[in-house]
């Protein structure tokens, strides 16, 4: 039978900690008194994560934090530390996450109920979700999405199984909060058949708030994937920042399947209409080009007036294709939007495209740092004030 301990400490990091890693010169920068490279500012020191390993004592109770002290110290490092602007974010997102993960160390060591559970994990998720959006540019070397990414899903988990708990238990809970959580889950794990699954298994309730991303979850299995591009720019902020990081896998079909709809060895397709499809915003010009040198395809310059024969489909300015693809918005952008695609093609062919090459690396869009900038405070958006 497993024995969980109830904490008692007070504090951020326990006494006996504080002095061993300010004896051993282990304490990092946003916990050092300013202009001191040694001395311990005692209320901003913060318990480091310690793996569990064989050998290791079990932690008393007076090293282990108070429920209501847990949550000061996520609000403390999501309030304060992350607004601090002395380092840059993937500086502060590495101090962040050690600390975030201790937190979580002793919600498991205390086996908390699910509503503290919730209080705690909640604002987590979200800084794991941002984090991941924008630190997603970064070199490996300052930022490792595969880690973030599980740990997410770790944490995402832990809090869909709270809410399942507690509507089990028939207790009452704020709806919109679990709404939140439920987007992020189905927004992340895009495509998905198990989130999927999941969802569509919620009270009526919640998949009636939740019917944007249900249906990009049906439309990405399906392969519809415009449908799904369409469909992001309307979730919340946070939602559509992690939807967003599915944007250069979802290109690339895009872009693959073209090379065999659109194969032709002399005919061309205008790159602005590609952009237009593929959702590439103004901006993003640059980028769409380079994903098409990424995967082999050829570029080359627009003819004025391209003609056909009774067997072979073109795709021009004079012709532009009206599937369910299209709407008239792309006629009616200022041709300033579009100066740099104007008069350039690509042809597909579905011999060169490269499919073993890797997907590229996302990247943060307009649309989504548009949404991020309108709100008031990203650490308020982060503890849901």
């Amino acid at each position: 039978m497993e024995i969980y301990i109830r904490g008692s400490c007070d504090t951020m990091c326990p006494k006996s900690e504080v002095e061993m890693r300010t004896r051993e010169k282990l304490l990092h920068f946003y916990e050092r008194k300013l202009g001191s490279k040694t001395e311990p500012d005692l209320a901003r020191v913060i318990k480091e994560f310690a793996r569990s390993a064989a050998g290791v004592r079990q932690p008393k109770h007076w090293e282990i934090r108070t429920v209501r002290t847990l949550k000061r110290t996520v609000q403390y490092l999501l309030s304060d530390v992350f607004q601090d602007t002395r380092r840059p974010y993937a500086y502060k997102y590495e101090f962040i996450f050690d600390r975030l993960r201790a937190v979580r160390q002793e919600v498991v060591m205390q086996d908390l109920n699910a509503v503290e559970t919730l209080d705690i994990l909640e604002p987590i998720v979200r800084f794991l979700a941002y984090s991941a959006y924008e630190l997603c540019e970064h070199h490996i070397s300052e930022y490792d999405p595969k880690i973030c990414s599980t740990h997410l899903q770790e944490c995402l988990k832990k809090v869909l199984r709270c809410y399942d708990d507690l509507d089990d238990q028939l207790v009452s809970y704020d709806a919109h909060r679990r709404i939140n959580m439920e987007s992020i889950y189905l927004t992340f794990n895009l495509g998905s058949p198990e989130a999927l699954t999941r969802g569509i298994g919620l009270r009526k309730d919640l998949k009636e708030k939740l019917k944007t991303e249900l249906l990009m979850n049906v439309e990405y299995l399906r392969c519809n994937f415009h449908k799904v591009l369409a469909q992001m720019r309307i979730l919340p902020p946070l939602a559509a920042a992690v939807a967003s990081l599915k944007l250069p896998e979802m290109r690339r079909q895009l872009l693959f399947r073209f090379s065999h709809a659109f194969h032709s060895k002399a005919l061309t397709v205008p790159l602005e209409w590609i952009a237009h499809v593929l959702h590439y915003q103004d901006r993003e010009c640059e980028e769409l080009i380079e994903d098409c040198k990424h995967y082999n395809l050829e570029l080359g310059e627009q003819k004025a007036l391209e003609t056909h024969s009774s067997d072979e489909r073109v795709i021009s300015k004079q012709r532009e294709p009206k599937d369910n693809w299209w709407d008239d918005s792309f006629e009616q952008r200022p041709a300033t939007e579009r100066n740099e695609l104007i008069g350039r093609s690509v042809k597909f062919e579905k011999t060169r495209f490269d499919c073993n090459k890797l997907t590229r690396q996302p990247r943060r869009v307009e649309f989504v740092d548009r949404k991020l900038n309108e709100l008031k405070s990203i650490s308020g958006m982060l503890l849901d004030k």
